[in-house]
């Protein structure tokens, strides 16, 4: 996770120390869950640091990016509820 959170400190993000910690810690689990099979992951945030969208509901592309690419859906309340997840968002369990 360390090693993580120096690799995502170099990048454009700019989140604190202690946020990177916190992504690198959501990617690397994602990735430990996704190789023993799991294939719906979500993170629930209300941290406006760590959320994938602005104020106004622009994308921030890097985060975004990284969620996108450890596919991990992004709520940004603990209900689960908002933003709904679109129905062609990736499902790594189905079978072609």
């Amino acid at each position: 996770m360390l090693d993580r959170a120096i690799d995502l400190a170099q990048t454009d993000l700019s989140l604190e120390p202690f946020d990177q910690a916190i992504l690198a810690a959501i990617l690397g689990r994602a990735e430990e869950l996704r190789s023993q099979g799991e294939t719906e992951l979500c993170f629930c945030v209300t941290d406006a640091d760590l959320q994938p969208w602005d104020r106004r509901g622009n994308a921030k592309q890097l985060l975004t990016k990284l969620y996108d690419e450890a596919t991990i859906w992004v709520f940004g309340d603990f209900g689960m509820n908002a933003p709904e997840r679109p129905d062609d968002w990736p499902d790594l369990g189905a079978k072609a």
